[in-house]
């Protein structure tokens, strides 16, 4: 019998685990708003997304980029407004940008030499690793680059 108790429980734990680890587990966690930063030297970017049961998302946030102007550093602001779809692929977030809005907050002059908004690629999936999730947090690694986390918020 004590045999039996142990195979049950080791079986239960088993099964909680690779539950934990399911898509549909990360489909759960992942409904909701977050708040995302992620921080380069050089550029800084905010974000608030919401991810939705429906399979879509829809964000608005900041950019900061420091500009070498010459001999000295032009730091523009951006913001920006974007909506997309996302499922859960294994242990990754894919995500699709399908419309971006993006505007140049304190140097418009700058455009005429370089446009932001062109350096989002709409309808092209992006899949990034999900390193952490919990119920308030989540490490994303994109396939280059470095990591970066999001809190999640209630509103």
């Amino acid at each position: 019998m004590k045999y039996l108790s142990i195979v049950l429980s080791v079986l239960l734990i088993n099964t909680s685990a690779s539950g934990a680890m399911s898509p549909r587990f990360y489909e759960t966690e992942i409904l909701g708003n977050w708040i995302c930063k992620d921080i380069w030297p050089g550029y800084s970017a905010f974000e608030m997304i919401r991810y939705k049961k429906d399979g879509t998302w829809n964000s608005f946030g900041e950019l900061l980029v420091d500009f070498p102007i010459e001999e000295k550093k032009v730091k523009v602001r951006y913001s920006a407004l974007g909506t997309g779809l996302w499922e859960i692929e294994d242990q990754n977030l894919v995500s699709m940008i399908d419309y971006i809005k993006v505007t140049n907050r304190n140097n418009p002059w700058l455009d005429d030499y370089f446009n932001m908004e062109e350096q989002f690629t709409l309808n092209d999936k992006k899949s990034e690793k999900i390193v952490v999730l919990s119920d308030d947090y989540i490490n994303l690694q994109p396939s280059s680059g470095k990591p970066y986390e999001c809190y999640k918020v209630e509103i």
